[in-house]
């Protein structure tokens, strides 16, 4: 390879430089004057706001965003008005990317301590968790209203129903992040009607991801036990919360005004094959700690009474890695799922019309 003349260098390296400078100068915009006055400027931003279409809300937000550059103060002013207005249904798609920190505060602490009791809502639950995750600050007044009784042992806040389930959907959604999930852990159970029954709703739901986080919930939680996969907090029940005792002990759990026929759970351990099923004890009595070491292959049955319609079984302490399942899929879903230690446990539920005397699953663990 033939070498650059001695005088040739610099000037290479200068014409580099020069080539990497040159963008970096076109990035730098000059914003100019305001375009109005800042009478006019509130007007205009009070009025896209007003006609913010919900079902198309990016040409309102693409022009209150060409104004952020002169009238971010008056923007955010005019976000937080109408915010505390009563109709409001058009700003929840206008809001989150306008937001700042200044407003995501003032939302927040308004809707839970300052709004009426109606405007604090399940529909509204994603906006504020939004705002809640990315300003993290804004979160503090929610959080310290809830975690200080669950904490000292005093009765958390005695919520409508439609605010618990605002509360718990924006706990069980946020993000497992900084200390999110140790304060839902301390603040759920203190309404566990309402947060039991999103959960069952998100584990049967379309949603698998969802599904999934639902099921690590009511295990982190201890509630794997009977629920109402329909039934819905109703608005006119008043929640009844037991507080939780001076120790600060999470508070039993509270009874329901709901008779209809609840779910059947039932647990049981493994069997290794035999030439017969056999009734499984339940509920087992310990993980799976290796009393199964060497077993590929074995049969689960059901135990106890009829199991009903949608109501879920529950075999536990399964050892881990990819299993093949084979049981009769016309009457019931089955599914996977982590369970306590190195085990996972599968969920049977009965999609057949009528309830169910017995079901039989053959396992085996794929190499």
């Amino acid at each position: 390879m033939s070498r650059l003349p001695h005088g040739l260098l610099p000037v290479v390296i200068w014409s580099f430089t020069f080539v990497i400078a040159t963008p970096a100068r076109a990035q730098f915009k000059e914003v100019g004057p305001p375009p109005f006055s800042p009478a006019i400027a509130r007007q205009k931003i009070r009025t896209l706001l007003e006609k913010a279409d919900p079902g198309n809300p990016q040409p309102a937000v693409d022009a209150l965003l060409g104004l952020v550059a002169w009238y971010r103060d008056i923007l955010d002013q005019e976000l937080i008005a109408a915010w505390q207005k009563e109709e409001r249904a058009n700003l929840t798609q206008v809001i989150e990317p306008l937001a700042d920190a200044a407003v995501a505060s003032a939302i927040v602490e308004y809707s839970w301590r300052q709004a009426p009791q109606a405007t604090w809502n399940l529909a509204d639950a994603p906006l504020l968790g939004h705002l809640m995750e990315r300003y993290p600050d804004s979160a503090k007044p929610f959080l310290a209203d809830l975690l200080g009784p669950a904490a000292s042992g005093r009765p958390a806040p005695d919520l409508p129903t439609p605010e618990a389930q605002a509360v718990c959907r924006i706990l069980v959604d946020m993000p497992d992040v900084g200390t999110w999930r140790k304060s839902a852990l301390q603040i759920l159970p203190y309404y566990r009607r309402v947060a039991q029954s999103l959960l069952v709703q998100d584990v049967h739901g379309d949603d698998r991801e969802k599904s999934y986080r639902a099921q690590r919930w009511l295990t982190e939680l201890r509630w794997d036990e009977p629920v109402t996969v329909s039934q819905q907090p109703s608005p006119r029940t008043k929640p009844a919360r037991t507080p939780s005792p001076a120790t600060g002990s999470a508070p039993p759990p509270l009874a329901t005004v709901d008779h209809r026929p609840t779910l059947a759970r039932a647990d049981s351990d493994p069997l290794p094959p035999k030439p017969s099923p056999a009734p499984v004890p339940s509920p087992a009595p310990s993980l799976y700690n290796g009393a199964h070491s060497g077993a590929t292959s074995g049969t689960l049955q059901c135990s106890g009474g009829p199991i009903p319609q949608n109501a879920e079984y529950v075999f536990r302490n399964l050892p881990p890695g990819n299993m093949q399942l084979d049981y009769d899929t016309k009457t019931w879903d089955a599914h996977l799922a982590p369970g306590e230690g190195p085990t996972q446990k599968l969920i049977l539920r009965n999609k057949s019309s009528s309830p169910q005397k017995r079901c039989v699953v053959h396992w085996s663990v794929s190499p």
